[in-house]
């Protein structure tokens, strides 16, 4: 019943988490998308464009209408070399690139400073690769500060929730590895903990805010393409697997396909042959393969009629996400900057379904993993004493392990059937338990303590354990007789003790050990008596 109300507790707390992570999406989009300006910004348009012979074009804008209050021009750029000048001089320029890393410049706003004596301002904008050639940008002028913070304002929800989807892909990578080796888990939720990690560095590095707040714009512009090279692997083999598809073949072709195209795209772009950008086709028409790979699947299974609770998942999930990527997709072919309008959002509730899904099996499996111990510790324990019990005792004898240095100490408790006749069953019950407590007491921090029948214990004590045996004795025997003076019993409790060390030369296996030892005890049971 306890364990029952844990698993309800759970299931409410995973609803109720993740209908807080909703509210603080929708809090945090409500306090930072402020539609009030409380200075001026506005979309300004060059009057003159000239495209010139190298392939760079220049924007011509007249600022003479505009006064002190606008300190700044901001346009966003992707793969391109900036420059402007006012009256023949260079007041603003990102001509320096990646060096080894890339031949680009990276992705970023441009924030060129601007004053009342500047009456007229060209900006350069020279393409790095053809394939951004036909760029189309955006100028605004106004505040440099305001303008930054607005833009960062607006970007904030979707880095938010970039932030959570990185923060829950590490909370599956430390439930996996805190679980996989106690539980022996499948490798599931890890492909799924690399998947959401990679998508959330992605999303994070694609966020207006994130380049922002990036010093380094190339690092920032690099990011993204490894991480898309990288997602399709454990995307495949997440899956594959939590969808049962069994595709091992096509599964390994697609992986397979994956890092060859990792390597020749990483090859190709250090060597400055074609770089990332270049090359990104190849891995949009992977990653397009991949999703289709999926649903294929998951069609083929509704046709067999195999509906399993994964499959309804991830029909609607996957559905949803692959429409915002189709959305997102052609925003990024059209717009600058954050492409991403919705589909981090629908990524994130779609992966929070499928890591609770997981970790609920996952405890489902722990909790038959517990019953079964549970079971198997009932069915070895002796429910009187909490000592092992007899099956347990003949366990450990067919168990087979080296005899060399092992001990056996047997107990027997003298006169339980007279206390039993004289005073009742409850006192004879009163009796075997405080002779258990007390040799699991001394006897059971060096081996494991047996009842072995009515009123016979026995403690295996393996090799390297340094003991005095002698010294045990009587400290048992002291415990004995405080028993009897402390808690004055209608009954003197009375205990016979032996023990044994295995010698090859008396002793022929583990039975001939114990054996010996219960000679040795009812050798001092006869000694007691006749005392």
């Amino acid at each position: 019943m306890k364990q029952r109300n844990m698993a309800y507790w759970a299931q409410k707390l995973n609803i109720i988490a993740l209908i807080m992570a909703i509210l603080i999406m929708v809090l945090c989009y409500v306090t930072t998308n402020d539609d009030k300006k409380d200075t001026i910004d506005i979309e300004i348009k060059p009057f003159s464009v000239a495209h010139l012979a190298d392939g760079s074009t220049e924007y011509f804008f007249d600022l003479t209408d505009f006064d002190y209050h606008y300190s700044g021009i901001m346009f966003y750029t992707s793969h391109q070399r900036v420059a402007a000048y006012t009256s023949g001089r260079e007041i603003y320029s990102t001509a320096n690139d990646g060096g080894f890393w890339s031949s680009s410049v990276g992705s970023g706003f441009h924030f060129i400073d601007i004053n009342e004596n500047m009456h007229f301002v060209a900006i350069t904008i020279a393409p790095i690769y053809k394939e951004v050639k036909d760029q189309k940008f955006t100028f605004f002028i106004g505040n440099s500060y305001e303008m930054y913070n607005n833009v960062m304002a607006k970007s904030m929800p979707r880095f938010f929730i970039s932030v959570v989807i990185l923060i829950l892909s590490i909370g599956l990578f430390v439930y996996y590895m805190a679980m996989y080796k106690k539980q022996n888990l499948d490798r599931k939720l890890l492909y799924l903990a690399y998947f959401t990690f990679f998508c959330g560095v992605w999303s994070i590095n694609e966020t207006e805010a994130s380049s922002l707040l990036m010093n380094n714009k190339v690092v920032d512009s690099l990011v993204p393409y490894l991480c898309l090279m990288l997602v399709v692997p454990p995307f495949v083999k997440f899956f594959d697997a939590y969808l049962e598809l069994r595709s091992k073949f096509i599964t390994n072709i697609i992986i397979l396909y994956s890092m060859i195209q990792f390597v020749v795209l990483t090859a190709l772009h250090f060597l400055k042959i074609r770089e990332y950008r270049q090359t990104l086709v190849f891995v949009q028409i992977l990653l397009f393969v991949s999703g289709l790979y999926l649903v294929v699947g998951m069609i083929f299974q509704i046709i067999r009629n195999q509906k399993t609770k994964q499959n309804e998942i991830c029909v609607v999930g996957l559905s949803l996400f692959l429409l915002a990527c189709i959305v997102d997709f052609k925003e990024y072919y059209t717009h600058l900057g954050d492409a991403d309008k919705i589909g981090r959002y629908v990524f994130f509730i779609f992966v929070f379904i499928l890591g609770r899904d997981l970790i609920n099996d996952a405890n489902v499996i722990i909790e038959k993993g517990r019953r079964a111990k549970q079971l198997e510790a009932f069915a070895l324990t002796d429910s009187m004493t909490g000592l092992f019990n007899r099956n347990a005792f003949e366990s450990h004898a067919k168990v087979g392990s080296t005899l060399d240095g092992l001990v056996a100490v047997v107990a027997d408790a003298n006169g339980l059937k007279k206390c039993n006749d004289t005073y009742g069953h409850e006192a004879g019950d009163e009796y075997i338990t405080t002779v258990a407590q007390i040799f699991g007491d001394v006897y059971g921090e060096y081996g494991n303590c047996y009842r072995t029948g009515g009123d016979e214990f026995c403690c295996i004590i393996p090799a390297g354990e340094h003991i005095n045996l002698e010294r045990l004795k009587k400290q048992f025997d002291a415990k004995i007789l405080k028993a009897n003076m402390d808690y004055r019993y209608e009954y003197d409790i009375g205990v016979a003790l032996g023990y044994a060390c295995y010698d090859a030369d008396k002793d022929t296996d583990f039975k001939a050990l114990v054996k010996r030892a219960d000679s040795y005890m009812y050798e001092n049971k006869r000694a007691s008596k006749s005392s």
